[in-house]
């Protein structure tokens, strides 16, 4: 028996070394292989039937104790003590991996999942900011993929319906396997600005200009986020946006109460979207009064974004659109599509 459990110790202590090392089909042939030569052994060195030889090789494999089928010549039992030797660890591992491809069946489907997205947003964290951005990108259907370390939160941000992957969103390899290269923002949403600042250089790092939105607890650390790719109103600040919200309340109730039934209302009811114009959109040369384009629909002009770089809010409609120009519009989506805007990817977040 000792020696039984010294052979286990050491196949526990190779495991995970060997299974890397080997596929699952060299480890499977090879327990095969072990099985056959034992049986075939048998029949040779002992002039047994096919099955007594395959039922010894199992026994003596499985070292269950059961004793021989029939006596062995001196020659078959140092044959057995070579099986022992050579096969049980085969064998060993080929239960063994089989077994850990079977417990690692949903972790690779749900990777072979993120590897298919595009465009997707990628959220680091699933605190009590990430909770909220995570549900609504949900509702409306963006593709995202999930980044936590912790077990809890895990199984948490999956029995909300999420892709996620388990480990370091500041490692390098972990935003690698969330599909970073392919991502069409990352959300760096942990309370630590040193780690948002880490993902935000790293995230850049793979894919110049992904769009990283960064949630920063310390003024000074706004700065290094920016430099680190994120768009200065793409860094946010839970203490600076509540208390925006809390003057917003004290000075204009009825303004905070438009804001709110914004905010909430039914998800998928509303979204934003641009619309290009170009030399053949029939656009160009016309005023935005001229183009009716919420003309018995659903949209709103929210901005014009100019060739050369500068915005124009709430435009008039008397300004006359040049091609090059994108407008942001504001609308139920089926009117969006009718008008034929796009959705903004790089605002999934």
């Amino acid at each position: 028996m000792g020696s039984h459990r010294f052979i286990h110790r050491l196949l526990s202590f190779h495991l995970h070394r060997a299974v890397n090392r080997w596929s699952l089909s060299a480890v499977l042939i090879g327990g095969a292989a072990v099985l056959g030569t034992g049986t075939l052994g048998f029949m040779w060195i002992e002039s047994w039937g096919a099955f007594d030889s395959f039922y010894m090789t199992v026994i003596t494999l499985s070292t269950v104790g059961f004793g021989e089928v029939r006596p062995l010549s001196e020659v078959g039992r140092l044959f057995a003590v070579f099986l022992i030797l050579g096969g049980v660890a085969t064998v060993g591992f080929a239960v063994s991996a089989l077994g850990e491809r079977i417990a690692e069946a949903p972790k690779r489907r749900l990777e072979a999942r993120i590897r298919r997205m595009k465009d997707h947003t990628i959220v680091c964290g699933y605190g009590r900011i990430a909770r909220p951005v995570v549900a609504g990108l949900s509702s409306l259907d963006r593709p995202l993929c999930v980044i936590e370390r912790s077990r809890e939160k895990v199984e948490e941000a999956t029995r909300a319906g999420a892709f996620v992957l388990e480990g370091d969103a500041t490692a390098e390899e972990v935003l690698e396997r969330a599909g970073v290269r392919r991502a069409a923002v990352v959300a760096a949403l942990l309370p630590s600005d040193g780690d948002n600042l880490s993902i935000a250089m790293t995230a850049t790092g793979l894919q110049p200009g992904i769009r990283v939105i960064a949630r920063s607890e310390e003024e000074r650390s706004r700065a290094n986020l920016e430099r680190a790719g994120a768009r200065a109103e793409d860094v946010v600040s839970p203490y600076r946006t509540a208390g925006r919200a809390v003057l917003r309340n004290l000075c204009s109730p009825e303004t905070a109460r438009l804001f709110r039934s914004l905010v909430e209302t039914t998800p998928g009811a509303f979204d934003t979207g641009e619309l290009s114009v170009t030399g053949d959109s029939g656009l160009a040369g016309q005023s935005l009064a001229e183009t009716a384009i919420g003309a018995g629909r659903n949209v709103l002009v929210l901005a014009v974004q100019r060739r050369g770089g500068a915005m124009t809010a709430a435009p008039r409609g008397n300004l006359t659109l040049r091609p090059g120009d994108v407008l942001y519009l504001f609308g139920h989506p089926d009117d969006l599509r009718a008008v034929g805007a796009h959705r903004d990817t790089s605002q999934t977040a």
